[in-house]
């Protein structure tokens, strides 16, 4: 055991000095920044949209309610004065209608005229481009609305434009009714009040501290797949590498197989450990200088239902068994590209639990998540999101067992592997070693 040790502290120290490693642990918090405030900026680089309104309605102005038109563009207006500062959607600018566009007495020669613009063959009279045509035609009855834009992927303006539409629409039909104006206003006042209420609740109601664990356990196991992929990864490398330079000789001619095999495991799991330590240990900073308040909802969340402990204990497990399962992979790899055709299935199984995370935070009890929690190979991913869902100490426990024996299966049978693998003269047969292995 000790020659293992000091193969595990080997293995660490060189991960420590490689370049790759500080590489992936900046990468992990410029990738969750990035994707949480990318959106903003993507939408603050672009210009304001410029808009140009046709009302073929023909309705004049009605007592307190205005044309469709005139109503969008006050709102509108409004809105850009309410958020400004506050959202990343850009103003809306209306600009007025082109000769051509102004004068079409149909949607379709409206359509037909607003191509020109949208594709670029003409501008407006200052030269800028025009992003989208609205042509209103209809009753109240029916009022529709053709949206106009460059490209279909650029007509996420219609949610900008229909709900004060339908603000007016309403509006518009209680006038026509005979509802007054200050009837109308006292009808949209307290409107019903929906509070959300549960067993689960700390105070009964339903709270953001309430909704965090669940939300917690999806990023442990986000990260949990993460580092699995980092710390399995390297260590395929690294034997790779080894294997190659004629290194595995070497540590062969001085320590047993199993040695060498726990040896590597434990000190790309220490190498995961710390890149865990230091990227909680970051996030409990930042956290705690920019907002305590979260901070302990988070230190809440986490203790709720013993999350981190379960987490910790299933992190152990799933990274012993896909740490195994690399390190056998890459004994009978030559080079990088045999590796890559070989780890197909596994990125095919890996990729599976972070498909139905995302939908676990509303559902955690859905019946196909329960029945994935209790699949080896996604368990130690999913189990984390039925703790926050309150799931009873025996069922985890009964999978935490579960995913110990699976992990020691899997790490002798990857122990068998590695032997064939590294001793091997020549590039092993892998199709005929798994045969000769199903045979015993």
């Amino acid at each position: 055991m000790r020659r293992a040790f000091l193969i595990a502290r080997r293995e660490y120290l060189s991960f420590l000095r490689t370049p790759g490693f500080w590489i992936s642990l900046l990468v992990m918090p410029l990738a969750g920044s990035t994707a949480i405030i990318g959106p903003q900026w993507v939408a603050r680089s672009e210009p304001p949209p410029r808009l140009v309104v046709l009302d073929l309605t023909h309705r004049a102005v009605s007592g307190s309610i205005n044309s469709p038109s005139a109503y969008l563009a006050t709102k509108l207006a409004e809105s850009q004065r309410a958020t400004s500062g506050s959202s990343g959607d850009k103003p809306i600018l209306l600009v007025s209608p082109p000769a051509d566009i102004a004068m079409a007495t149909t949607p379709e020669a409206a359509g037909a005229a607003a191509r020109a613009y949208l594709t670029g063959a003409k501008t407006l009279a200052d030269g800028q481009k025009l992003t989208a045509v609205a042509v209103m035609f209809g009753d109240t009855a029916h009022l529709k609305v053709d949206l106009w834009t460059p490209a279909p992927e650029t007509g996420l303006l219609s949610g900008r434009l229909s709900e004060p539409l339908n603000i007016w629409l309403r509006e518009a039909r209680l006038a026509e009714a005979g509802v007054g104006p200050d009837l109308a206003l006292r009808l949209d006042q307290n409107l019903v009040e929906v509070r959300n209420f549960s067993p689960k609740a700390a105070s009964g109601r339903v709270a953001l501290r309430d909704r965090l664990p669940a939300i917690a356990a999806v990023i442990l196991s986000v990260l949990l797949w993460t580092l699995t992929m980092t710390g399995a990864g390297v260590l395929l490398n690294t034997v790779i590498e080894e294997k190659a330079n004629r290194v595995m000789e070497v540590l062969l001619s001085s320590a047993s197989v199993s040695e060498i095999l726990s040896g590597k495991i434990l000190g790309a799991g220490a190498l995961a450990m710390t890149m865990l330590s230091i990227w909680g240990g970051g996030t409990a900073y930042f956290l705690s200088k920019a907002s305590p308040d979260v901070a302990q909802g988070v230190v809440a969340a986490l203790m709720s239902h013993g999350l981190i402990f379960w987490f910790a204990a299933f992190f152990v497990t799933g990274y012993l068994m896909y740490a195994s399962i690399f390190a056998a992979i890459g004994s009978f790899c030559e080079t990088p590209r045999d590796a890559q055709t070989l780890l197909g299935p596994v990125m095919v199984v890996l990729t599976i639990p972070l498909i139905f995370l995302g939908a676990s935070i509303g559902h955690p009890d859905a019946a196909i998540l329960r029945t994935l929690a209790w699949v080896p190979p996604f368990t130690p991913f999913l189990m984390s999101v039925r703790v926050a869902a309150g799931a009873s100490v025996w069922e985890l426990g009964a999978a935490l067992v579960m995913m110990a024996l699976t992990a020691v299966g899997v790490m002798i049978l990857a122990g068998r592997a590695f032997r064939s693998g590294a001793l091997a003269a020549e590039k092993p047969d892998l199709k005929r070693w798994v045969v000769r292995l199903l045979r015993r």
